[in-house]
């Protein structure tokens, strides 16, 4: 008696199929894997911000509340310029209980601000008076020169500019910087002294018109 062992035509080719396969799935599942650890390209880009800048969202909660009173004062502060020509004084703004501006029983390190001018350029300049080595915090406003001022876009949100009120939209930037007040000097450039910007998303993020 024989044994005779009948195979088909195409197992060769089977057993390549299933190997392809196989490796197929192994990549695909390696690619997930990778995607969900690091969230892939755009989303790493969207999360990233320059070496001189700070997300707010990576802020501690101390310094997440003057960012957030700094923007308010710089709406009002916005306000008057549209209507006096010219921006508020510390005192004006304190005197109407704007923050960050105004005493606060929140803020610890008692923020001294004063306002500084330089042609187009205005800073709000905030150090702190009983905690030595918390943060100083500045507000920069750069005015564009005179008959060459920015036209707003239409629909598109620029979380560094502000509008007047005679449609000229002006730079306004939110600083901090942690160190002794004699070493961070007001400046047009704060980046070039040691100053970190605070943003709230990153600058490699767009926004698209609907």
């Amino acid at each position: 008696m024989r044994t005779v062992e009948v195979a088909p035509a195409s197992s060769g080719d089977e057993e390549v199929w299933v190997f392809l396969t196989a490796g197929f799935i192994c990549l695909c599942v390696i690619y997930v894997l990778i995607f969900q650890l690091y969230g892939g390209p755009k989303s790493q880009t969207l999360n990233t911000a320059l070496p001189y800048q700070v997300l707010f969202r990576d802020l501690p909660g101390a310094e997440q509340r003057i960012f957030r009173e700094m923007q308010e004062g710089m709406t009002e502060a916005v306000r008057l310029r549209g209507t006096d020509g010219a921006w508020p004084a510390v005192e004006a703004l304190a005197n109407d209980g704007i923050p960050p501006f105004a005493p606060d029983a929140l803020d610890k390190t008692g923020l001294h601000w004063e306002q500084r001018r330089d042609g187009l350029v205005t800073t709000y300049l905030g150090t702190p008076a009983r905690v030595a080595d918390s943060p100083a915090y500045l507000i920069l406003v750069v005015e564009p020169a005179p008959g060459a001022g920015e036209q707003p876009v239409p629909a598109v949100v620029d979380e560094e500019h502000q509008l007047l009120a005679d449609g000229t939209l002006v730079h306004v930037t939110y600083w901090k910087h942690a160190g002794a007040p004699s070493a961070v000097a007001a400046s047009a450039d704060p980046a070039m002294r040691g100053w970190s910007q605070i943003r709230v998303s990153s600058p490699f993020q767009t926004v698209e018109a609907p």
